[in-house]
């Protein structure tokens, strides 16, 4: 196992298990954790935005995307990956950056641990000075990152630090690698009302047992059950790449999970998504954005997402 005790402090323990998992630096020279399971399944998690933004199958095969261009100067959040939004989704607040403060804060490791299961990290942040002049809450964030053989699971946990409740989105917005965009298609989401913002943002009800997307898409699916549900993405030929797991709590109440799904095509991609990028990926993103949730001082929330490569 590899604990960390803090930035540049760590300490190497042996479980009965060889731990392979560790420390790295990424592009920008910026720090990272690399897991490294006995299976050859691998993740990279970069501190920066704590965004995910790799993870590979024990043959080698990688299932996350990210740009080309993507920014990794720990200015700018990055492009691709696992991105984490939170506490606001978009930018109803225009006094804080669009999807919140978490995606453009550097964390803290928590720890590193290796066993024949799976290899875990853990990462840790809270408010600070500039989180509290844009947002003015007390708050801790945990992400958890759990890489084994079959899967990867990542969890996103909110605790409320303050003496006051407070109001807020989260979701981790998964950018799937794909063969091509014109091919993919979502299931899972037949019966849900949906938000279409590319076509004005006027509800619908989704009566497609596969959601193509063949142009711009940006919809928010509002959750429907509180339990989990598998969406699953196939690709070329109708060929199923990903089973996901979704799953969303408030204190001790399950939610029911909200669903982005995005590809801006070139119409809409921003600068550091230069075209054809946009063909190599999808967006399946959980979280609790159609509305906010409250949480009360010590409260907790949780929200998770778990990859199966199909």
């Amino acid at each position: 196992r590899l604990w960390f005790c803090g930035p540049g402090r760590f300490q190497w323990r042996s479980a009965g298990v060889e731990g392979m998992s560790g420390p790295a630096k990424g592009k920008g020279d910026l720090d990272t954790v690399v897991l490294k399971h006995a299976s050859g399944a691998t993740a990279e998690i970069y501190l920066w935005g704590a965004t995910l933004t790799s993870y590979k199958t024990p043959d080698g095969t990688e299932c996350i995307f990210c740009s080309p261009a993507a920014n990794f100067d720990g200015k700018k959040a990055v492009r691709g990956g696992i991105p984490l939004v939170f506490p606001q989704f978009g930018q109803p607040d225009k006094a804080m950056a669009q999807h919140g403060v978490a995606r453009i804060s550097t964390w803290t490791v928590a720890k590193v641990e290796d066993s024949s299961e799976a290899s875990v990290a853990m990462f840790t942040l809270s408010d600070s000075p500039e989180t509290l002049e844009k947002w003015n809450h007390a708050f801790q964030l945990e992400y958890t990152v759990v890489l084994t053989a079959m899967s990867l699971k990542v969890t996103l946990k909110v605790i409320n630090s303050g003496h006051s409740p407070f109001s807020f989105n989260f979701l981790l917005h998964t950018y799937l690698k794909i063969p091509d965009i014109s091919s993919a298609t979502v299931c899972g989401l037949n019966g849900r009302t949906y938000v279409d913002k590319v076509a004005g943002g006027d509800p619908k009800v989704e009566s497609s047992l596969e959601v193509t997307l063949p142009s711009y898409t940006d919809r928010v699916y509002v959750g429907d059950v509180p339990m989990p549900k598998d969406i699953v993405v196939k690709g070329v030929y109708g060929v199923p790449l990903f089973a996901l797991i979704n799953e969303a709590s408030v204190g001790v109440e399950t939610k029911a999970v909200d669903m982005v799904i995005w590809n801006p095509y070139e119409e809409a991609s921003p600068g550091d998504l230069p075209p054809p990028a946009f063909k190599e990926f999808v967006c399946v993103e959980p979280g609790l954005v159609n509305a906010f949730a409250g949480l009360p001082p010590s409260g907790t929330a949780e929200l998770s997402q778990k990859i199966i490569p199909l």
